[in-house]
Parts: C-alpha cells; sequence; structure tokens
C-alpha cells in the first residue's frame, strides 16, 4: 500500500512539471520592425470637421506580415485653426514599434487664393538673386525650399526649408511652431507676398 502511494504523488510532481514547462515556453525572438509606407502625408481639413483618415501601410519584412497602422490624433484640435503634426504607429506580435508623422492643415482658407501660393519666388531685397520654391501639398499646406529668401553660399545656415499652414486669408503657422501674418498682393506682373514674424519679415516678388 505505501509502494502505491509513493508512485501516486511521484506521478502528480512528474505531471506538474511538465505543466508547468509548457506553460513558460522559451522563444527566441529576432529584433524586427515594422516598415511603415504612407500613401499620404500631408492633409487639410475645414475647421470642425473630422479628422482625416490617414493613408498608410505597415508590412514587417522579418515575419512576413502585414501590421495594422494605429493612428495617434489626439494633439490635432480640428476646430481650431492651426498647423498640427499627427503620429501614426505599427507594432509586430513581439511588440517591437514604428512610428511615422503625418501633417495637417485645420483652415477655412480657399483653394482659390492658396492655389497662386505655389511656385517660384525671388527676393527683391537681395537683387532678385535668391529665391524659394513653394509647393502646394495640400489646401492651405505648403512648403518652402527656403523660407527666408536668403543667400545659399554667403549665408548657407540662413536657408530654412519648413512647412507652413495658411489658416485663414493672413494668418500663418509654420512647422517650427512659429505663428506670423501673410500680405498677398496677386497685382499683374509683380504679385507680392510678405511674410511677418516675430523674427521680421521677408517679401518675395513673381
Amino acid at each position: 500500500m505505501k509502494k502505491i502511494v509513493i508512485i501516486s504523488v511521484l506521478s502528480v510532481f512528474i505531471f506538474s512539471a511538465c505543466k508547468r514547462q509548457q506553460d513558460n515556453p522559451s522563444t527566441v525572438v529576432t529584433a524586427s520592425y515594422p516598415k511603415i509606407t504612407m500613401t499620404e502625408k500631408y492633409y487639410s481639413i475645414p475647421v470642425g470637421a473630422v479628422r482625416p483618415t490617414v493613408l498608410a501601410t505597415a508590412y514587417d519584412t522579418f515575419y512576413k506580415v502585414s501590421v495594422p497602422i494605429v493612428t495617434i490624433d489626439s494633439a490635432i484640435h480640428n476646430f481650431v485653426p492651426g498647423l498640427y503634426e499627427g503620429t501614426i504607429s505599427a507594432t509586430n506580435q513581439y511588440g517591437y514599434s514604428s512610428y511615422a508623422n503625418y501633417w495637417v492643415a485645420v483652415t477655412g482658407v480657399s483653394t482659390a487664393l492658396t492655389s497662386g501660393i505655389a511656385g517660384t519666388w525671388i527676393q527683391p531685397a537681395l537683387n532678385d538673386s535668391f529665391s524659394t520654391t513653394i509647393t502646394m501639398l495640400a489646401n492651405g499646406l505648403f512648403s518652402s525650399s527656403n523660407v527666408n529668401g536668403v543667400n545659399i553660399y554667403t549665408n548657407p545656415t540662413g536657408v530654412v526649408s519648413d512647412i507652413f499652414a495658411l489658416t485663414s486669408n493672413t494668418t500663418l503657422a509654420f512647422s517650427s511652431g512659429t505663428t506670423g501674418t501673410l500680405t498677398y498682393i496677386p497685382v499683374a506682373g509683380d504679385t507680392s507676398m510678405t511674410y511677418s514674424t516675430p523674427t521680421g519679415s521677408v517679401t518675395f516678388n513673381r
């Protein structure tokens, strides 16, 4: 009778040990981060509109799986005109995450106004020798190759590429956080555009 009890206890111990090993398996995981591909990273919405749906995909090339995109848009105040930066993330099954940013202009300006701003402008204060190229990214949202309009050779540190939004007919918001005003005078043959910010102002002509 004692032998039977000993065998039974031993059997329970072996079963328990096996079960614990199954509950806590060891897995070697290779660090791999999903690659995020953005179909579009520049958006414009009217004041009060729904935040944009960010167009992007994510894929883990090592594990060969698509990864869902999570949009982090709490910093975008869609009822307040301005330029906002949002974030998207993608996390694979092992907890490795990648991030990417996107821009949103919240603005009520018309396309008739904003479409006239894109193009190449020259700096008359510097003998029309230096220019900036402004590209329209979305309604009221632009990029500038040389927002200060300075000489790239004599003052290379003064050349600043920037993203900015026209949040009203005269109000500017830059990605650097600077705000200012815009004077835009479409005159045939000599259209002018002036940025005025707390750090100074600069005028460009066509």
